[in-house]
């Protein structure tokens, strides 16, 4: 199965003002990373910084065979300025790179099967948006990470949320009977989206 794993790029800004500590969104991404590797999931990623780029790194170092990262090209200048994608790339079995910084939120719902929301920032926030029109990609919360969504949008998108990331695990892998909207059943190959460059 293919996991997105989204979250914030600035932990500490958006987890303080949350009221979540940071620490505890960095594990989380660390430990999500390493768990998924060990479970045999594919991972897919903006290799950009924060959780992503915590998760990617742990993915890597506990053997995962299959990250692949959505590397977005041009946006407005300050997305270009700030982007720490392309020094990241290497960390990648295979990148997905015909899109802008704007395309990119959709792109990661059409590339995953499910989502793994550790942590929110504005970013997140459209990933999980986007999840309504690209096939109602589901979208696992772990809940002590975030301090809500709006009610507006878990009406129209397929949240899961759950206590811990063992909760999450258990989910993705079949253990209970939530199986609604696709998760545990892949993506077809007819529906992934742009094409994959080996790296």
């Amino acid at each position: 199965m293919r996991v997105g794993i989204i979250g914030p790029t600035n932990i500490d800004g958006t987890a303080r003002a949350a009221g979540v500590d940071p620490t505890a969104v960095e594990q989380a991404a660390r430990a999500a990373g390493r768990d998924l590797a060990v479970r045999g999931h594919d991972v897919v990623v903006v290799p950009d910084r924060g959780v992503a780029l915590l998760a990617a790194e742990e993915y890597r170092r506990a053997g995962g065979q299959h990250l692949i990262g959505v590397i977005p090209h041009g946006g407005t200048s300050a997305q270009a300025a700030t982007s720490c994608c392309e020094a990241h790339r290497n960390l990648c079995h295979a990148t997905v790179e015909d899109l802008t910084w704007a395309g990119q939120h959709e792109r990661i719902c059409q590339l995953s099967d499910v989502l793994l929301c550790i942590g929110l920032s504005c970013g997140t926030l459209s990933e999980i948006a986007w999840t309504k029109w690209v096939g109602d990609t589901p979208v696992i919360i772990v809940k002590y990470l975030v301090s809500g969504i709006p009610p507006e949008m878990g009406a129209e998108t397929d949240l899961r949320w759950v206590d811990s990331l063992e909760d999450a695990y258990r989910l993705l892998d079949g253990h209970t009977g939530v199986n609604r909207a696709g998760v545990g059943t892949p993506r077809s190959d007819s529906r992934s989206p742009g094409h994959l460059h080996s790296a």
